[in-house]
């Protein structure tokens, strides 16, 4: 319903995120001049001093280091995959797993026309254009949450490494936000995934597979 309401705008998007995420990839693998067009300059320029901040990279969308490359399926994306307890199971694919200030870091990269909100809008008048705003920044936050979750459990699961943080890179226009997550949420988080696998199953068993653009 929103993108019949908002044509072009979650393509527009798409291509955005594709080319801020082809620099971050092309930066942290040594090319530190990658080719940005001029349209998402905005978006990149405050990219290359977090990217600065990895002391080391051992996978940036793939991975840099020989032995996790068992990871790179036929259609060369690099996936991790885990399951829960019952055996049910995800895949996915991280944006970059490298060492900054000598722990091991998780990190996801988004790209928002507008910032990223930890905290709930509690203070704003509600219904106003800045709480609108900062409640679907707090919201892609808590989403963002739940995909470094099912990253973390499938890197210990697929590559037999723990992390020991994460971040949330945000690119915007106006600047680049870093949301640091300690090691102890990300555990506490671990089960609200747990709970999202099993509400998707049992969606699954309920109503079938189907391809939503046949309705």
């Amino acid at each position: 319903m929103w993108s019949k309401n908002n044509p072009g705008v979650k393509e527009a998007a798409a291509e955005r995120g594709t080319a801020i995420h082809y620099g971050m990839e092309q930066y942290l693998k040594g090319n530190k001049t990658p080719e940005i067009a001029d349209e998402y300059q905005d978006f990149w320029q405050g990219m290359p001093s977090i990217l600065d901040q990895f002391d080391e990279v051992l996978w940036a969308e793939t991975p840099v280091v020989d032995r996790f490359k068992f990871t790179i399926g036929a259609d060369d994306v690099a996936r991790v995959w885990g399951c829960d307890p019952d055996g049910r199971a995800w895949a996915g694919a991280p944006d970059i797993i490298g060492v900054v200030n000598n722990k091991l870091t998780l990190a996801d990269l988004k790209t928002s026309v507008k910032p990223y909100s930890r905290k709930w809008p509690k203070d704003l008048e509600k219904g106003s254009p800045e709480w609108r705003d900062l409640l679907g920044g707090h919201l892609k936050f808590k989403k963002c949450l739940l995909q470094l979750a099912a990253y973390d459990l499938a890197i210990i699961q697929t590559l037999g490494i723990t992390v020991q943080q994460a971040a949330i890179l945000v690119s915007t226009p106006l600047r680049t936000q870093v949301f640091k997550i300690s090691r102890n949420y990300l555990n506490v988080t671990h089960e609200k995934w747990y709970k999202l696998v099993d509400e998707y199953y049992k969606q699954m068993e309920e109503y079938g597979q189907h391809d939503p653009d046949l309705i």
